[in-house]
């Protein structure tokens, strides 16, 4: 049954179908997830394990060796990282792609379950995590209060973080930067040993006095009544009046050896807002949720609590979902003009209204019903996708020009309105048939891809595909119905070659140039061949000079700068070099692009987070202005690395490819030896340094952190009547702390911590005069048990597949192009000679990039494969499809030059758009041939007539599908606005690519046509 004539002689039927592609398309864009990019099933498991208070080494050996050791037979896992540090092993497997995720995590839980009794009793059950792209902040909130902050605290933490909590799609809320209270127990160390007393004494008094129990039932009567013991503290008086013990008649409590204080947890996190101390939340979401969704209600809820309570005030720090936003909505503007730049270079070429209504009705219809799709497949609404959406507008009109132009050819001929569009369609049918599957066939390689890199595309290629199908059926069933019935084109009458027109002689003479030249291009056609093979070995020699990368810059709204010092380093210490770089900075900075400065302190490191307005409401791009604070900062605070990044908005890629801290260059050093690792990675900085391109090198492993280590002498504790973990336990109580019980007032719960008064733990003196019972009741002091060794500690150690690891991480100058950058640096490091058992990676982005260059060469391959079995399918000949085919390696020609004008890098956008460039380019070619095969078929015209004739024919529908590709994509190649740099270098490709192989397609094909058939005639005649 033929499609067209039933849509021809069924207008009613034709209309109804696609209303209803229009309403369920319309309804499933209204409830579209919205997301900067498309969700990335990353099949990667860790497997944490705690072990309180033990170090890095300790850790790698008792618990890292053995959990690597037994998940390597785990099947699919390409790589074991490990991260050991203080009381912590992470264990990160890396599946291959495809992998079950659910089905390998209880793999791994078998493996670890085989190994758990092999740990000390004292280490934590192992928890396995899967990793969630998504698990990151959405929204980050400030709030400040005229209330202390302890009780900020808490409210936010009891009350505002849940109403947060609650909203659909929002997952755990974070809170940085509170101050927790704490019911301190301050020991005085001469008061204890006056008494003879030590401070598990104390902490064991208070524990054994502070506990309420229930008693059971007691029947009274006819009713039963319950019976509890209350001994809880109701006051801090009660605290300091629990007897500890009684000597010579006189009871010893516990303010006669200590001071009991309502106080606070020692800070390990500073936060302050625009120079004022506040905490912050951070809401996350779920899995899958829409990202901007969720961020919108979190702003709601937000004004909703400022509006309910007077003693606090929420604002919005960072906002992800602006910049997914405010990304989405500049696609949807370079889609919507590039639409409008296709409807208007239409009416050019055709001069009637009624033809370019029926061809621009296949945009908005094609575009809908892909709505429909990415709905009911439960994809969300993100670059890709929508990027997909804009790309493909030019393309969905090409089917319908082809079509209706012939249609307009057929009134020309004096057809009726009828004959017209059922021989019009059906004499093009075949040749948009192919030229639709070749566009579509080149996007099967994407599925195939096995990189995140790939992953991305595959959306974009969903979008595209199901849009050039839709505009397929579109063409062949709507276009001739409407052109049945609403064609204004009377029979014979001429318009859009009417001499009368200055347009229609500007066509004739155009048509009639075009006509002599490819008579002297087919008579010169060796020539002819020699200018284009010039053309491409020149344009390969430029090949080179294209800058490499993985995925291009793209201007966000935050820079960070980061502070590292020593490890170690007390929080007050840097807070106060902290506040010297935020001044330097802000002398530094045009405060009027900055919206908001968060300064975070901890202990070694701290951060100023410079959240900027949005790319269009500020004068200055993000990278530059990073590097002008780089310049200004850098060794202006002695003994202090600093680091200055601008957040990409394609963030989430590196935190994806890097292993370390998700800068652009990272390399690892592999060697068992840390201190002549930490040697040969100070050499390989220092080589890094002085490239220019790069900025802010920084090893992973830092100078040890300050460590004091007490030997215990076993054989004088045995004789005392003492074990390791006694005197352990009484030095952590008196240094660090330890819990004795909690203090319940007003529903909530506060810590009771013992611990030695601060001026008695002042230094490591300190540590010698606490005090430990020994088994015969007598108090002897620490110093008699055990032996000082002081050190500086590794804080981390690292591995890959078993192997130590240390990396060398740095951020790259704006303009600089990770792949160009590393070209050098390989040949600069060659100078360094690395010692038996060490080896040098370069990793992260980089890595990622050469696996994507890989993807991509495979899948251009794989495109022109298929590409040719379509034409070879549709043309039922051999031959043809390889004539066809000479246009795809002339697209080069258009596409170097255009990134090198336009300072476009070659990263895996602009490959995608070389790979869209194979299916497209050959679409011309195919009209042409096709038409070339028609007329030698159909009027038994000889090969030469019919090249000239069917060039000259298909000329105005070849420019037409060519501009009003090129115009659909213009918009989106300026690169402007928001992640307006996302899909830039993906159209400069296309459109430089498109212009030029048309212009070399329009004479170059016919010329090959008749040299092979001329060749081919020769053959058979011998």
């Amino acid at each position: 049954m033929n499609i067209t004539k039933v849509a021809v002689h069924r207008p009613i039927a034709t209309t109804m179908a696609f209303m209803i592609i229009i309403v369920l398309g319309v309804m499933g864009f209204r409830f579209l997830p919205v997301d900067l990019l498309p969700q990335i099933e990353y099949p990667q498991l860790t497997i944490r394990t705690n072990y309180p208070n033990v170090g890095p080494e300790e850790i790698e050996t008792i618990i890292t060796d053995r959990v690597e050791n037994a998940v390597a037979g785990v099947p699919n896992v390409e790589e074991v990282r490990s991260r050991s540090e203080e009381g912590e092993s992470r264990v990160t497997l890396q599946f291959a792609q495809g992998t079950n995720i659910d089905e390998a995590a209880n793999d791994v839980r078998a493996a670890i379950d085989r190994i758990r009794d092999a740990f000390p009793p004292e280490v934590e059950s192992p928890r396995i995590w899967k990793f969630d792209p998504d698990n990151f902040p959405v929204v980050i909130l400030g709030a400040k209060s005229a209330r202390n902050m302890e009780e900020l605290t808490r409210i936010l933490e009891r009350e505002i973080s849940q109403r947060f909590e609650q909203i659909p799609g929002a997952g755990s809320v974070d809170v940085w930067g509170g101050v927790y209270r704490e019911i301190q127990v301050r020991l005085k160390r001469d008061r204890l040993a006056s008494s003879r007393l030590s401070a598990a004494d104390v902490q064991q008094a208070l524990l054994r006095e502070n506990i309420t129990l229930p008693g059971g039932d007691l029947r009274e009567g006819l009713s039963d009544m319950y019976v509890r013991t209350r001994g809880e503290y109701q006051s801090l008086d009660e605290i300091a009046n629990t007897i500890i013990t009684v000597i010579d008649g006189q009871p010893i409590r516990v303010r006669d050896v200590a001071e009991v204080v309502d106080g606070y947890q020692d800070l390990n996190r500073l936060v302050q807002i625009d120079g004022r101390p506040m905490v912050r939340l951070g809401v996350r979401k779920q899995s899958g949720a829409n990202t901007v969704a969720v961020a919108e209600k979190a702003r709601a809820v937000m004004e909703q609590i400022n509006r309910e309570r007077n003693d606090l005030e929420l604002f919005m720090v960072i906002d992800q979902s602006e910049f997914i936003q405010n990304s989405i909505d500049n696609v949807k503007q370079s889609a919507i003009w590039g639409g409008l730049l296709a409807i208007f270079i239409l009416y050019i070429f055709l001069r009637n209204g009624s033809t370019t209504f029926i061809i621009a009705l296949s945009i908005p219809i094609s575009i809908v019903a892909t709505f429909g799709l990415l709905y009911f497949n439960r994809l969300t609404l993100n670059q890709m996708s929508f990027g997909g959406l804009a790309l493909g507008i030019g393309m969905i009109v090409d089917n319908a020009i082809v079509v209706l132009e012939n249609m307009v050819r057929m009134r020309e001929n004096r057809r009726n309105l009828e004959e017209s569009a059922l021989t019009g369609t059906r004499q093009v049918t075949g040749a948009i048939i192919a030229s639709t599957l070749t566009t579509i066939v080149i996007f099967l390689p994407v599925l195939f891809m096995q990189t995140v890199s790939g992953m991305l595309f595959r959306e974009l290629a969903l979008v595209v595909v199901f849009a050039l199908l839709c505009s397929l059926f579109v063409a062949l069933t709507l276009v001739p119905m409407l052109g049945s019935r609403f064609l204004t084109v009377k029979e014979g009458e001429h318009t859009t070659d009417n001499p009368r027109s200055r347009l229609g002689r500007w066509f004739l003479k155009l048509e009639n140039a075009y006509s002599r030249s490819l008579e002297t291009a087919i008579r010169r056609r060796k020539r002819l061949y020699a200018v284009v093979g010039a053309l491409l070995i020149v344009t390969l020699f430029l090949w080179p000079l294209l800058p490499v990368e993985l995925a291009p810059q793209t201007d966000a709204d935050e820079i960070d700068v980061d502070l590292e010092m020593a490890q170690g380093t007390n929080i007050a210490v840097m807070n106060e070099y902290l506040h010297e770089l935020e001044r330097i900075v802000r002398e530094t900075t045009p405060m009027d692009q900055v919206k908001h400065m968060t300064i975070e302190i901890r202990p070694g490191d701290a951060e100023v987070e410079l959240a900027l307005y949005n790319a269009n409401e500020r004068t200055m791009d993000s990278f530059v202005l990073a590097d002008q604070i780089r310049q200004n900062v850098v060794g202006r605070i002695p003994g202090a690395e600093i680091r200055v990044e601008a957040q990409s908005g394609l963030g989430i890629l590196r935190r994806l490819f890097g292993s370390g801290e998700g800068q652009a260059l990272q390399l690892e050093l592999r060697g068992y030896d840390l201190d002549l690792a930490d040697e040969l990675a100070q050499n390989i900085k220092r080589i890094m340094e002085r490239a220019p391109e790069i900025a802010d090198v920084r090893t992973s492993r830092r100078e040890g952190r300050p460590e004091q280590n007490l030997i215990v002498d076993r054989e004088k504790i045995a004789n005392l009547g003492l074990s390791v973990s006694q005197v352990a336990g009484v030095i952590q109580t008196n240094v660090g702390g330890s819990r004795a019980g909690s203090f319940r007032e007003g529903g909530e719960e506060f810590p009771i911590v013992v611990r030695l008064q601060p001026e008695d733990r002042l230094s490591t003196l300190d540590l010698g005069n606490i005090a430990v019972r020994a088994g015969n009741g007598q108090i002897v002091p620490v110093s008699a048990v055990v032996r000082s060794e002081r050190r500086r500690s590794p804080t981390t150690i690292e591995r890959v597949d078993g192997q130590r690891v240390t990396y060398i991480t740095a951020n790259l100058q704006s303009g600089a192009a990770l792949g160009d950058v590393i070209e050098k640096l390989q040949s600069q490091l060659r100078e360094i000679t690395l010692p038996d058992g060490f080896s040098l990676v370069f990793s992260g982005e980089y890595q990622e990039q050469q696996k994507a260059r890989g993807d991509f060469t495979l899948s251009i391959i794989m495109a022109l494969i298929l590409i040719y079995m379509v034409m070879a399918a549709q043309f039922e000949r051999f031959v043809d499809p390889l004539i066809v085919m000479v246009s795809v390696p002339l697209a080069i020609i258009g596409v170097v030059p255009t990134l090198l004008l336009t300072g476009t890098s070659l990263n895996i956008q602009s490959l995608m758009g070389i790979v869209m460039l194979i299916g497209i380019v050959v679409n011309n070619a195919i009209v042409l041939v096709d038409y070339i095969n028609l007329l030698r078929r159909e009027q038994n015209l000889k090969v030469a007539e019919a090249v000239i004739e069917a060039g000259r024919l298909r000329l105005r529908p070849i420019m037409m599908t060519a501009s009003t590709t090129v115009l659909g994509m213009l918009p989106l190649a300026f690169g402007g606005g928001p992640g307006g740099e996302i899909q830039a270098a993906l159209a400069r490709a296309v459109i430089g690519g498109l212009t030029v192989s048309t212009l070399i397609t329009l004479v170059l094909i016919p010329a090959v046509y008749i040299s092979v058939h001329n060749l081919m005639a020769r053959l058979r005649a011998q």
